[in-house]
């Protein structure tokens, strides 16, 4: 014997939409907030990666890129957008002391049509960021992802300003 109220409560559809947005609405923004999350990382990288490419082709422009004031204004180039360095980098945590510059004498013997075989510098300016803005997804105790961007550029010297 099943009690009348049962039946009747068994019957309604009344609160259906209530308990089906119940169950759907958490696993929504679990999505919204995922996509959210990749998009402000790939943003972020991209910002690396024109801080990283600037501070290369600046190096390349100058008329010494083995020069450390040339080199320290290359990573505050890419940290900060500025030469002179600023106030607030281009990514939140990121500093002028995660930013590697590098210049190699690359073998150009083969090449005698260019240069007449004498070496070429390549200059390589690499960086790596632990991504310190993983907030919602954090919440599912996943580690945050390291940003780890390289560029380089051969040089050609001469025509940036220098400070």
């Amino acid at each position: 014997m099943i009690p009348r109220w049962l039946k009747s409560l068994c019957r309604s559809d009344r609160g259906t939409a209530l308990i089906e947005s119940a169950i759907v609405l958490p696993v929504f923004m679990l999505l919204v907030g995922g996509i959210f999350e990749f998009g402000y990382f790939f943003y972020q990288q991209q910002l690396l990666t024109t801080g990283v490419r600037d501070a290369a082709r600046y190096l390349a422009l100058t008329t010494n890129p083995n020069s450390t004031t040339n080199q320290f204004d290359a990573t505050n180039l890419a940290v900060y957008g500025l030469i002179n360095g600023g106030v607030t980098p281009r990514v939140a945590g990121w500093s002028t002391s995660d930013v590697r510059v590098s210049v190699t004498a690359a073998n150009n013997s083969s090449g005698m049509i260019y240069c007449g075989g004498c070496p070429v510098e390549i200059i390589t300016v690499s960086t790596s960021l632990a991504d310190p803005s993983l907030g919602f997804l954090g919440l599912l105790g996943l580690n945050p992802p390291t940003i780890n961007v390289s560029h380089q550029e051969r040089w050609v010297g001469g025509s940036a300003q220098e400070g």
